[in-house]
């Protein structure tokens, strides 16, 4: 009984090791870069949006990146996750060779090896409900790419998007949205 109680008191203490950090409500949209700072930002309905990791890293645990760009191809995706209220944006812009203005891509090909026919698609859980957002046909979408460096990996923007629920009963509006990664 006694190695059963110190077994479960040591896996108690290695699964505190894992430190949540504290939601911190952005209060303003971060300053444009062409640096590679890994920002990203826009709003959402009107609301401020930036991504946030749950959990602080440490030696035991490895985080998944709440962003990440990678361009290949010439595509350019984006993710970006907030792991506090479980929205998430993944963005695919097509054929990118230069700066200049864009449309986010709404599907794939037909015939390509993807896990979801979507391009680009806002997400969020509420209560273990997870909907999709997909871009609206006949609404805003554009993403201006103000720096394109692919020797290096810098790939900054702004852009605004129009997504709406995949049955259509719900519209999420994102405006000033900016970004400055360092890609793969």
């Amino acid at each position: 009984m006694k190695k059963l109680l110190a077994i479960a008191m040591i896996s108690v203490l290695a699964l505190s090791s894992c430190e949540l950090n504290d939601a911190v409500l952005p209060t303003q949209l971060p300053v444009e870069s062409q640096e590679g700072k890994q920002i990203f930002g826009c709003k959402v309905n009107g609301s401020l949006w930036m991504p946030f990791s749950r959990y602080k890293t440490n030696a035991n645990y490895t985080s998944i990146p709440v962003l990440w760009g990678q361009y290949a191809g010439e595509q350019l995706k984006l993710s970006a996750n907030n792991q506090s209220t479980l929205e998430s944006f993944y963005l695919t812009v097509n054929q990118v060779k230069t700066t200049g203005k864009f449309e986010f891509m709404k599907n794939y090909p037909k015939n390509s090896l993807t896990f979801s026919p979507f391009a680009s698609f806002y997400q969020k859980c509420i209560k273990g409900d997870c909907s999709q957002y997909v871009i609206c046909q006949d609404c805003p979408n554009e993403v201006n790419i103000t720096h394109f460096d692919a020797s290096q990996n810098i790939y900054s923007g702004t852009f605004s998007v129009t997504f709406k629920k995949t049955d259509n009963s719900d519209v999420v509006t994102i405006t000033e949205g900016r970004f400055d990664v360092k890609g793969k």
